[in-house]
């Protein structure tokens, strides 16, 4: 065996524990996240000046902000990221509600098509409303990157989480392809929003 073999081979060794230490520490971030997520609870005490519902996935979370703005914990709700071809008639029948506080209380953004653009069209309405604390419904494990980015597009306004369970859950990784596939490229998108 030559000398020069055994570097070579010291260093491919080296190689593969720092690549199986890194994957290490991004599996433990991962189920962090996933962990933080499947844990959020809202503040049953919690109110607003207005609520900010994000669309996505299911009618749960507009469903959820509905409830909240009929509660009166906000005196209104934007629903933003709308599909432009969607309705009011078409949320309601979607997520239920009363049609009296659809008809007083709700307005429907359809300009986002991205959690940054929830974010622009949420700050140009809660600013052109002067609002100062917004209620933020959106999934739990979706909530993590929108906080940053909402609070990056609007630092002096006060976001309050509300945070819902939908179709993909945290708490089931293991037993959900969906749910497993789903909270990783939500933990992948957070992280990189992270560091930017």
């Amino acid at each position: 065996m030559s000398k020069g073999s055994r570097p070579r081979r010291r260093n491919s060794r080296l190689g593969t524990m720092l690549v199986v230490f890194v994957l290490g520490l991004f599996a433990i971030d991962f189920l962090l996240f996933a962990r933080r997520a499947a844990t959020m609870k809202p503040d049953p005490a919690m109110q607003g000046d207005a609520i900010v519902a994000l669309t996505g996935g299911s009618g749960l979370r507009i469903a959820e902000g509905v409830r909240l703005v009929s509660e009166g914990r906000g005196g209104h709700l934007l629903i933003s990221g709308v599909h432009p071809d969607v309705t009011m008639d078409d949320l309601m029948t979607l997520a239920g509600g009363d049609p009296e506080v659809w008809a007083c209380c709700v307005t429907i953004g359809h300009a986002a098509e991205t959690t940054l653009g929830n974010a622009d069209e949420t700050a140009a309405w809660a600013y052109e409303n002067g609002y100062h604390d917004l209620i933020l419904v959106t999934s739990d494990y979706h909530m993590a990157r929108s906080l940053l980015v909402l609070q990056d597009a609007m630092p002096d306004i006060t976001l309050e989480p509300w945070p819902v369970r939908t179709v993909i859950d945290p708490s089931h990784l293991f037993t959900d392809f969906k749910s497993l596939k789903g909270v990783f490229l939500e933990w992948a998108k957070w992280r990189v929003t992270t560091l930017e």
